[in-house]
Protein backbone atom coordinates (compact mmCIF):
# COMPACT_ATOMS: atom_id res chain seq x y z
CA UNK A 1 0.00 0.00 0.00
CA UNK A 2 1.34 3.46 -0.84
CA UNK A 3 -0.02 6.97 -0.65
CA UNK A 4 -0.56 8.29 -4.18
CA UNK A 5 -1.86 11.86 -4.04
CA UNK A 6 -3.83 14.53 -2.23
CA UNK A 7 -6.95 15.69 -4.07
CA UNK A 8 -8.95 18.88 -3.58
CA UNK A 9 -12.34 19.74 -5.07
CA UNK A 10 -12.47 22.85 -7.26
CA UNK A 11 -15.45 24.59 -8.79
CA UNK A 12 -13.72 26.43 -11.64
CA UNK A 13 -10.76 24.53 -13.11
CA UNK A 14 -9.34 27.36 -15.29
CA UNK A 15 -9.44 29.74 -12.31
CA UNK A 16 -7.70 27.22 -10.06
CA UNK A 17 -5.07 26.44 -12.67
CA UNK A 18 -4.25 30.14 -13.02
CA UNK A 19 -3.88 30.43 -9.25
CA UNK A 20 -1.51 27.48 -8.85
CA UNK A 21 0.43 28.32 -12.00
CA UNK A 22 1.00 32.00 -11.25
CA UNK A 23 1.68 31.79 -7.52
CA UNK A 24 3.26 28.35 -7.21
CA UNK A 25 4.72 27.72 -10.69
CA UNK A 26 2.73 24.50 -11.01
CA UNK A 27 2.01 22.92 -14.37
CA UNK A 28 -0.39 20.14 -15.35
CA UNK A 29 1.52 16.87 -15.74
CA UNK A 30 -1.53 14.63 -16.17
CA UNK A 31 -4.74 15.93 -17.75
CA UNK A 32 -7.77 13.71 -17.21
CA UNK A 33 -10.41 16.28 -18.01
CA UNK A 34 -12.24 16.94 -14.77
CA UNK A 35 -9.11 15.76 -12.94
CA UNK A 36 -5.74 17.42 -13.41
CA UNK A 37 -2.56 16.49 -11.55
CA UNK A 38 -0.03 19.27 -10.95
CA UNK A 39 3.73 18.96 -10.99
CA UNK A 40 3.87 18.92 -7.17
CA UNK A 41 1.55 15.89 -7.10
CA UNK A 42 -1.58 17.77 -6.00
CA UNK A 43 -4.72 16.70 -7.88
CA UNK A 44 -7.46 19.19 -8.74
CA UNK A 45 -10.90 17.63 -9.15
CA UNK A 46 -13.83 19.38 -10.78
CA UNK A 47 -17.37 18.00 -10.19
CA UNK A 48 -16.12 16.05 -7.18
CA UNK A 49 -19.68 15.60 -5.91
CA UNK A 50 -20.58 13.77 -9.12
CA UNK A 51 -17.48 11.55 -9.04
CA UNK A 52 -17.77 10.65 -5.36
CA UNK A 53 -21.57 10.53 -5.28
CA UNK A 54 -22.06 13.33 -2.74
CA UNK A 55 -25.33 15.30 -2.78
CA UNK A 56 -24.32 18.76 -4.12
CA UNK A 57 -25.70 20.50 -1.02
CA UNK A 58 -23.21 18.63 1.20
CA UNK A 59 -20.15 20.07 -0.53
CA UNK A 60 -18.50 22.27 2.10
CA UNK A 61 -15.68 24.66 1.33
CA UNK A 62 -13.45 26.62 3.75
CA UNK A 63 -13.65 23.89 6.43
CA UNK A 64 -10.49 25.14 8.17
CA UNK A 65 -9.58 21.58 9.10
CA UNK A 66 -6.62 21.04 6.75
CA UNK A 67 -4.07 22.99 4.75
CA UNK A 68 -1.79 22.65 1.76
CA UNK A 69 1.79 23.31 2.83
CA UNK A 70 4.41 24.85 0.56
CA UNK A 71 8.00 25.77 1.46
CA UNK A 72 10.29 28.29 -0.19
CA UNK A 73 13.92 29.27 0.21
CA UNK A 74 12.97 32.90 -0.45
CA UNK A 75 9.80 33.92 1.36
CA UNK A 76 10.31 37.60 0.60
CA UNK A 77 10.26 36.88 -3.14
CA UNK A 78 6.99 34.97 -2.74
CA UNK A 79 5.48 37.85 -0.74
CA UNK A 80 6.39 40.23 -3.55
CA UNK A 81 4.65 37.91 -6.00
CA UNK A 82 1.65 37.72 -3.68
CA UNK A 83 1.46 41.52 -3.52
CA UNK A 84 0.99 41.48 -7.29
CA UNK A 85 -2.18 39.42 -6.76
CA UNK A 86 -4.36 41.53 -4.45
CA UNK A 87 -7.33 39.29 -5.25
CA UNK A 88 -5.81 36.48 -3.16
CA UNK A 89 -7.34 36.40 0.30
CA UNK A 90 -4.95 36.27 3.26
CA UNK A 91 -5.78 34.71 6.59
CA UNK A 92 -3.08 36.87 8.17
CA UNK A 93 -0.01 38.88 7.26
CA UNK A 94 3.44 37.24 7.37
CA UNK A 95 4.47 36.27 10.88
CA UNK A 96 7.26 34.45 12.67
CA UNK A 97 6.60 31.34 14.73
CA UNK A 98 8.35 30.42 18.01
CA UNK A 99 10.68 28.08 16.06
CA UNK A 100 11.85 31.17 14.05
CA UNK A 101 10.19 30.14 10.79
CA UNK A 102 8.35 32.90 8.92
CA UNK A 103 5.20 32.15 6.98
CA UNK A 104 1.80 33.26 5.75
CA UNK A 105 -1.60 31.60 5.29
CA UNK A 106 -3.71 32.36 2.23
CA UNK A 107 -6.79 30.87 0.56
CA UNK A 108 -7.04 29.46 -2.93
CA UNK A 109 -10.07 30.36 -5.12
CA UNK A 110 -12.19 27.64 -3.50
CA UNK A 111 -11.23 28.53 0.05
CA UNK A 112 -8.63 25.82 0.60
CA UNK A 113 -6.17 27.01 3.21
CA UNK A 114 -2.54 27.23 2.07
CA UNK A 115 0.53 27.84 4.21
CA UNK A 116 3.66 29.19 2.56
CA UNK A 117 6.68 29.27 4.85
CA UNK A 118 10.42 29.44 4.50
CA UNK A 119 12.07 26.04 4.71
CA UNK A 120 13.40 24.98 8.07
CA UNK A 121 16.74 24.34 6.41
CA UNK A 122 16.99 28.01 5.45
CA UNK A 123 15.90 29.01 8.97
CA UNK A 124 18.68 26.87 10.44
CA UNK A 125 21.21 28.27 7.96
CA UNK A 126 20.49 31.77 9.23
CA UNK A 127 21.43 30.55 12.70
CA UNK A 128 24.65 29.02 11.41
CA UNK A 129 25.49 32.30 9.66
CA UNK A 130 25.12 34.03 13.03
CA UNK A 131 27.78 31.72 14.43
CA UNK A 132 25.45 29.43 16.38
CA UNK A 133 26.60 25.88 17.06
CA UNK A 134 24.51 22.93 15.93
CA UNK A 135 23.22 22.47 19.48
CA UNK A 136 22.32 26.15 19.79
CA UNK A 137 20.63 26.20 16.38
CA UNK A 138 18.67 23.03 17.20
CA UNK A 139 17.38 24.64 20.37
CA UNK A 140 16.45 27.85 18.54
CA UNK A 141 14.56 26.16 15.69
CA UNK A 142 13.10 23.46 17.94
CA UNK A 143 14.19 20.53 15.77
CA UNK A 144 16.18 17.37 16.63
CA UNK A 145 19.90 18.00 16.89
CA UNK A 146 20.69 15.07 14.60
CA UNK A 147 18.58 16.62 11.84
CA UNK A 148 20.12 20.06 12.37
CA UNK A 149 23.56 18.43 12.11
CA UNK A 150 22.71 17.19 8.60
CA UNK A 151 21.55 20.70 7.71
CA UNK A 152 24.83 22.12 9.02
CA UNK A 153 26.85 19.72 6.88
CA UNK A 154 24.74 20.61 3.83
CA UNK A 155 25.22 24.33 4.59
CA UNK A 156 28.99 23.87 4.82
CA UNK A 157 29.03 22.01 1.50
CA UNK A 158 26.85 24.67 -0.10
CA UNK A 159 29.16 27.42 1.11
CA UNK A 160 32.20 25.58 -0.20
CA UNK A 161 30.59 25.15 -3.62
CA UNK A 162 30.19 28.92 -3.93
CA UNK A 163 33.95 29.47 -3.75
CA UNK A 164 35.85 29.29 -6.99
CA UNK A 165 39.13 27.41 -7.31
CA UNK A 166 41.00 30.69 -6.74
CA UNK A 167 39.15 31.48 -3.51
CA UNK A 168 36.69 34.00 -4.93
CA UNK A 169 33.29 33.97 -3.21
CA UNK A 170 30.93 33.60 -6.17
CA UNK A 171 27.94 34.08 -3.87
CA UNK A 172 29.07 37.63 -3.12
CA UNK A 173 29.39 38.56 -6.81
CA UNK A 174 26.67 40.72 -8.35
CA UNK A 175 26.70 38.42 -11.38
CA UNK A 176 25.90 35.26 -9.42
CA UNK A 177 22.44 33.91 -10.15
CA UNK A 178 22.02 36.36 -13.02
CA UNK A 179 24.83 36.22 -15.56
CA UNK A 180 26.70 33.36 -13.92
CA UNK A 181 26.03 30.19 -11.94
CA UNK A 182 29.45 30.16 -10.33
CA UNK A 183 32.88 28.82 -11.23
CA UNK A 184 32.42 25.33 -9.80
CA UNK A 185 28.97 24.80 -11.33
CA UNK A 186 30.23 25.91 -14.75
CA UNK A 187 33.52 24.00 -14.62
CA UNK A 188 35.34 27.29 -14.97
CA UNK A 189 33.50 28.34 -18.13
CA UNK A 190 32.34 31.60 -16.64
CA UNK A 191 30.84 34.45 -18.63
CA UNK A 192 34.04 36.51 -18.78
CA UNK A 193 36.10 33.65 -20.27
CA UNK A 194 36.18 33.09 -24.06
CA UNK A 195 33.11 31.12 -25.08
CA UNK A 196 33.54 27.37 -24.62
CA UNK A 197 36.77 27.69 -22.65
CA UNK A 198 37.52 27.73 -18.95
CA UNK A 199 39.03 30.55 -16.94
CA UNK A 200 42.87 30.25 -17.18
CA UNK A 201 43.13 29.73 -13.41
CA UNK A 202 40.53 26.93 -13.41
CA UNK A 203 42.10 25.37 -16.50
CA UNK A 204 45.53 25.35 -14.85
CA UNK A 205 44.68 24.02 -11.41
CA UNK A 206 41.83 21.61 -12.27
CA UNK A 207 42.20 20.57 -15.90
CA UNK A 208 45.99 20.56 -16.14
CA UNK A 209 47.18 19.83 -12.60
CA UNK A 210 44.17 17.81 -11.41
CA UNK A 211 43.94 19.70 -8.13
CA UNK A 212 40.82 20.68 -6.23
CA UNK A 213 41.75 24.37 -6.02
CA UNK A 214 44.69 26.74 -5.79
CA UNK A 215 44.92 26.07 -2.06
CA UNK A 216 46.79 22.85 -2.85
CA UNK A 217 49.20 24.58 -5.23
CA UNK A 218 52.48 25.93 -3.86
CA UNK A 219 52.69 28.52 -6.65
CA UNK A 220 49.54 30.45 -5.66
CA UNK A 221 49.18 33.34 -6.11
CA UNK A 222 50.94 32.89 -9.43
CA UNK A 223 51.48 34.78 -12.67
CA UNK A 224 48.08 33.63 -13.97
CA UNK A 225 46.43 35.41 -11.04
CA UNK A 226 48.16 38.61 -12.11
CA UNK A 227 47.13 38.19 -15.74
CA UNK A 228 43.48 37.65 -14.78
CA UNK A 229 43.36 40.63 -12.43
CA UNK A 230 40.13 42.60 -12.54
CA UNK A 231 41.13 45.89 -14.21
CA UNK A 232 38.83 47.89 -11.98
CA UNK A 233 41.02 47.12 -8.94
CA UNK A 234 43.70 49.53 -7.79
CA UNK A 235 47.00 47.99 -6.69
CA UNK A 236 45.92 48.23 -3.06
CA UNK A 237 42.50 46.73 -3.78
CA UNK A 238 44.03 43.87 -5.76
CA UNK A 239 46.47 43.12 -2.94
CA UNK A 240 43.55 42.92 -0.49
CA UNK A 241 41.61 40.77 -2.95
CA UNK A 242 44.49 38.30 -3.23
CA UNK A 243 44.89 38.25 0.54
CA UNK A 244 41.20 37.44 1.03
CA UNK A 245 41.26 34.69 -1.59
CA UNK A 246 44.32 33.03 -0.07
CA UNK A 247 42.66 33.16 3.36
CA UNK A 248 39.51 31.56 1.92
CA UNK A 249 41.55 28.80 0.31
CA UNK A 250 43.40 28.06 3.55
CA UNK A 251 40.07 27.90 5.40
CA UNK A 252 38.66 25.50 2.82
CA UNK A 253 41.69 23.26 3.27
CA UNK A 254 41.05 23.12 7.02
CA UNK A 255 37.39 22.20 6.44
CA UNK A 256 38.14 19.45 3.92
Amino acid sequence: MKFSAALIAVTDMPRSLRFYRELFQQEVVTDLGWNKILSCGLALQEHFDVIAGFPPETMTYRPNTMELYFETEDLDAFLQLLDAHPEVERLHEPKQYPWLQRGIHIFDPDGHLIEVSESMYSVACKQFALGKTVAEAAQAVQHPEALVQTWYEAWQAEKASLFSVCGTDCGACYCYGKMCEGCTALSGKVFHAPEGTACPIYDCVVNQKGMKNCGTCDAAPCEIWLKTRDPKFTDEEFAENVKARIAALKKSQNLS
